[in-house]
């Protein structure tokens, strides 16, 4: 009985030997091996250099012709001659389109018979006023019969006018939309007359730059014709701006003496938004990091990134130009931005 008990109680034992045994095993857990104190996280960099500056803003206009009219007709007439060649150039005067204008020619003789007989009329009472054998209103009614077909002939003159339409000025003529025998109603359009011996550039300016709009002040453009570039002039502005994108309608004027220009086509305007003589340094635009009240890069001071506030004063797709916050020789950080903090210790790599 007594060796049954002793038994019974070895298990007893073991079971907290081994737990205790567990215990010492499971405390050792692996640790992660420090990092090196003097890891550095390398970083490409560019040696800042001031430089003059040649701010200009990229804008996207339109060219308009110079001067532009819709020919149209004034009269009820048949079409009976078109007097130009479509598309090509007609001189100030030039006759467009004539007119049928039989009806108004014999209205005209038939006013002018009975003017002549009017005249007759008014003389032979005048010399029988001065004996008294008519009296003075005989005289008034002639006389004003002759001032009322005067009148008529002066409307039908003007009528006849408009049978010839004529070029209001020199430029380059489209395609007709009528052709001879067509009948044209008052205010119908016959044709476009472009002045296109000088060409407008209209575009918008945002709201910021609307102390560099001058009058006389010069811009360039381009078209998507070649890379040439043009020079044009500032020659007005709206009065105020517009409402939806807070900019201002600017036009500028340029010579087309070779007509390679033409109304309609879009075009890149290189706008100045900078003063004259400004100073600053040219980034790569990945060297900026967003920040609470504009844009921040990063400088290595002794070794470590320092956070810098700067002023922006024109940014494209891949490069930025700074006006402040940065100095001649600072070394910038162009890589590695998302991965840096301020005070991180760097290996700069300058790049070639």
């Amino acid at each position: 009985m007594l060796h049954k008990l002793s038994t019974l109680q070895k298990p007893a034992v073991i079971i907290p030997l081994l737990s205790l045994f567990l215990a010492a095993c499971g405390g050792k857990e692996q640790k992660p091996a420090a990092a090196p104190a003097n890891t550095k996280l390398p970083v490409d960099i560019i040696v800042a250099q001031q430089e003059a500056l040649n701010l200009e803003e990229s804008l996207v206009g339109t060219i308009e012709p110079y001067r532009e009219v819709a020919i149209v007709g004034e009269l009820a007439q048949k079409i009976t001659r078109v007097a130009f060649k479509d598309g090509s150039y007609v001189k100030q005067g030039a006759v467009l389109y004539t007119l049928n204008d039989a009806e108004i020619t014999s209205r005209l003789r038939q006013v002018a018979a009975q003017i002549k007989l009017a005249k007759i009329t008014q003389q032979r009472l005048a010399n029988l006023l001065k004996t008294e054998t008519v009296n003075q209103q005989e005289y008034d009614e002639a006389h004003m019969q002759l001032n009322t077909l005067e009148a008529q002939q002066d409307l039908l003159r003007a009528e006849l006018s408009k049978t010839v339409i004529r070029a209001p000025f020199s430029g380059k003529i489209g395609i007709t939309k009528l052709q001879t025998g067509a009948y044209v109603s008052p205010g119908t359009t016959l044709v476009t007359l472009q002045d296109q011996g000088s060409i407008k550039i209209s575009f918008s300016v945002p709201e910021q730059y609307l102390s560099y709009v001058q009058m006389g002040s010069s811009i360039k453009f381009k078209t998507v014709l070649s890379d040439k570039e043009y020079t044009a002039s500032i020659i007005a502005t709206e009065p105020g701006l517009e409402a939806q994108g807070r900019s201002l309608l600017v036009q500028a004027v340029t010579s087309n003496d070779k007509g390679m220009l033409r109304a309609g086509l879009s075009v890149k305007v290189l706008f100045n938004t900078g003063e004259k003589g400004a100073t600053g340094v040219q980034l790569p635009s990945e060297a900026l990091v967003p920040g609470q009240k504009g844009y921040n890069a990063f400088v290595i001071k002794k070794g470590v990134a320092k956070t810098v506030p700067v002023t922006i004063a024109n940014r494209t797709e891949t490069k930025v130009t700074i006006t402040s916050g940065i100095s001649t020789g600072d070394s910038v950080i162009i890589s590695n931005i998302l991965r840096l903090g301020d005070g991180m210790s760097v290996a700069p790599v300058p790049v070639k």
